[in-house]
């Protein structure tokens, strides 16, 4: 694949829309995650690639491969992104990443190390310190700093305050009380009530927690830890709303970009 080839771990919301932006620059790009992703926000990512092959957002596909067919992505899939599991530091030697960027989303704990792991590593969120566990961190909550680039310090601590949507925060959201594979029959963009049962989790009816169409929900199959989100709803019953890339992804993803120009334009600077 060489050295235009960036490697994005993380297929939900923001993680998506980086590859996107990524691949729109001329590179030649991996979206990695795990087995059966449990993001909820599908219609905004290429997450169902994991369970369908392939997903198509604002007008791009990305297709799966599983990781020990890489050597030959960017043959087969040339027109679009490739989709693939994790597998540690093989995904890396296979796929000779020239940008690697950690859009895993983590809201609290330690960052993984990477800088070193390619030529430009990149870490999105809290938890990473530039020039120790990546070269750049992006800022990723939101206000007036939401995609900036930072090449010393880290971003944001995470507040635990989802941003409200016709005044409704974090009780837009239904939270796994256990861990499990998660089941439906719903879409996203659907329109549901208070009370509906629209999943289940290991056999235990997930109910939607307010009146509203579903902007995030589990993936049929998808295996869900305790403490995740499994559905999400706008309660204002904004179908658009649900899909496409959402103004905090691009501003994040656009940060990435951002980065990476500035990198090789300026590397000894960094």
């Amino acid at each position: 694949m060489g050295g235009r080839t960036a490697l994005v771990l993380g297929c939900g919301d923001v993680g998506s829309a980086i590859a996107l932006v990524l691949w729109r620059a001329g590179f030649a790009t991996v979206l990695a995650d795990r087995a059966r992703p449990a993001h909820i926000r599908r219609g905004m990512a290429f997450t169902d690639a994991w369970f369908d092959g392939s997903a198509t957002l604002d007008g791009v596909t990305a297709c799966f491969v599983v990781p020990e067919r890489l050597d030959a992505a960017g043959h087969v899939h040339g027109d679009g992104i490739v989709a693939t599991g994790l597998d540690g530091e093989g995904l890396l030697r296979r796929t000779r990443a020239a940008v690697l960027v950690d859009a895993r989303m983590r809201k609290r704990g330690p960052a993984p190390r990477l800088r070193g792991l390619a030529p430009l590593t990149i870490g999105a969120g809290p938890g990473f310190v530039a020039n120790e566990h990546v070269d750049a961190v992006i800022e990723t909550a939101w206000g007036a700093a939401l995609g900036s680039v930072r090449f010393d310090g880290t971003a944001t601590e995470y507040d635990g305050k989802p941003r409200e949507i016709a005044g409704h925060g974090r009780d837009r959201y239904l939270y796994a009380a256990q861990g499990g594979v998660f089941r439906t029959a719903a879409a996203i963009g659907q329109r549901v009530v208070a009370g509906e049962v629209v999943g289940t989790l290991d056999g235990v009816a997930c109910a939607a927690p307010l009146d509203g169409v579903l902007r995030g929900l589990a993936a049929d199959g998808a295996e869900v830890f305790a403490g995740k989100k499994v559905v999400e709803v706008d309660p204002a019953g904004e179908r658009a709303t649900c899909f496409g890339i959402a103004v905090r992804a691009a501003k994040i993803a656009d940060g990435v970009l951002e980065a990476v120009r500035a990198a090789r334009s300026a590397p000894a600077s960094h």
